[in-house]
């Protein structure tokens, strides 16, 4: 359930033309007070990745810091609860991505966790997701999701690297 605090620092209305994104690896720690978003690469333990139906179509589940939030931690865990309900294990370093956004001397981040999953509690839908799909990575990576594919397939790649998983594999059967 959402807290009902807004976004720390919107980025509702911010021109995006523009925008430069760097990605800075999986290694950097930036300030918690310059991370705007932050999302998981979510993994079942037959190797599922759990996604988000979002408006925009099937994505990671993630998104903005709120203003009560006080780690990254806080913001991925809420994120997969509100979007996916999803409960995760423990939190693994996949990409920082720095934006100027806000202009070149105030710098922003995203950043993308991975994790196990530990519950998906029954679904109900949500004004932040109209649904929850688990889907084989390579399925998903094969849709060529998004505005952007090639982000979305080093995200998961990434986060399943960090997970020791292979994008390509089948989901392990039970």
């Amino acid at each position: 359930m959402s807290t009902g605090a807004a976004d720390r620092r919107s980025t509702a209305g911010r021109p995006k033309a523009g925008v430069t994104f760097t990605f800075l690896g999986s290694a950097v720690d930036p300030p918690f007070a310059a991370v705007t978003s932050a999302s998981v690469v979510a993994v079942t333990p037959e190797g599922g990745l759990v996604l988000a139906d979002l408006a925009r179509g099937l994505d990671l589940p993630g998104g903005h810091v709120r203003a009560d939030e006080t780690s990254v931690e806080q913001t991925v865990r809420r994120e997969a609860w509100e979007e996916a309900r999803i409960r995760l294990g423990a939190l693994v370093p996949v990409e920082v991505i720095q934006s100027d956004l806000f202009g070149p001397d105030d710098l922003t981040y995203m950043v993308v966790r991975a994790a196990m999953v530990t519950e998906l509690a029954p679904w109900e839908r949500t004004h932040e997701s109209a649904g929850r799909v688990v889907l084989p990575p390579a399925e998903f990576l094969a849709r060529r999701p998004g505005r952007r594919p090639e982000l979305l397939r080093h995200l998961v790649t990434a986060g399943l690297a960090a997970l020791g998983r292979d994008a390509a594999a089948p989901p392990e059967t039970r």
